[in-house]
């Protein structure tokens, strides 16, 4: 009897961290369903892009898992969890997520592609200042850099976009690409203010007013527009 009861507590204590596990690990699907398909496209080979992806499922376990959780949800269950959250987006999401990945191959495809996604969500190019893009909306300027990438972008695009934005008298930065930041860009970018951006994410690039709570922001539209 004392071991059904034992079992049965310890079935009960694993649903509920799978299930607090879910919870944390849902806001970030989207980012992990870009980050897994950039991967699997720039990897050098099948066996490059699976030690990659385990090596991010590793460090998405031990950043959702306490030390002592982890062995109740190990990696396998935690790789299974992921695969199933996987499963529930829809296809048409994930494409539009994906588009300008697959459809531009070049910087200067990307940046095509890139523009006319902006026009489409209400931007107008005022000037362009070498590599960055000066854009207007409703009485908002904003200094863009829209990087293509086939590998992490590294700090120096951050800081000679804040300085383009100073030069051009916009509040708002922001470093648009198709891959992915490095640990030290995303840094950098926090403590100059700029917006560290995935090509799915034109939504946000709005100044964001700190008195108001941001709305969440609604999968894909940003790209539906150039489809």
């Amino acid at each position: 009897m004392t071991a059904i009861l034992f079992l049965l507590a310890w079935l009960h204590l694993q649903a509920r961290v799978v299930e607090r596990c879910r919870r944390s690990i849902r806001p970030q699907i989207e980012r992990l369903i870009i980050e897994n398909r950039w991967m699997e496209r720039h990897a050098r080979d099948a066996a490059a892009f699976e030690a990659l992806w385990n090596r991010e499922l590793i460090r998405l376990h031990r950043a959702h898992l306490s030390r002592p959780l982890r062995t109740v949800v190990r990696i396998g269950s935690f790789r299974r969890l992921v695969r199933a959250e996987f499963a529930s987006i829809l296809p048409a999401e994930i494409a539009s997520w994906t588009f300008v990945d697959r459809a531009s191959s070049a910087q200067a495809s990307y940046e095509a592609l890139m523009l006319r996604c902006l026009k489409a969500a209400g931007w107008r190019l005022d000037y362009q200042d070498q590599e960055h893009f000066v854009l207007l909306r409703a009485r908002t300027r904003v200094v863009v850099c829209l990087r293509w990438a086939d590998r992490d972008i590294a700090c120096l695009p951050i800081s000679d976009v804040a300085a383009a934005a100073e030069r051009a008298g916009s509040a708002t930065a922001c470093v648009m690409t198709n891959g992915r930041f490095s640990g030290a860009a995303r840094a950098l970018a926090e403590e100059q203010n700029v917006l560290a951006l995935h090509c799915s994410q034109i939504e946000l690039l709005l100044p964001r007013d700190k008195s108001t709570v941001t709305p969440r922001s609604v999968r894909g539209t940003g790209l539906r527009l150039a489809a």
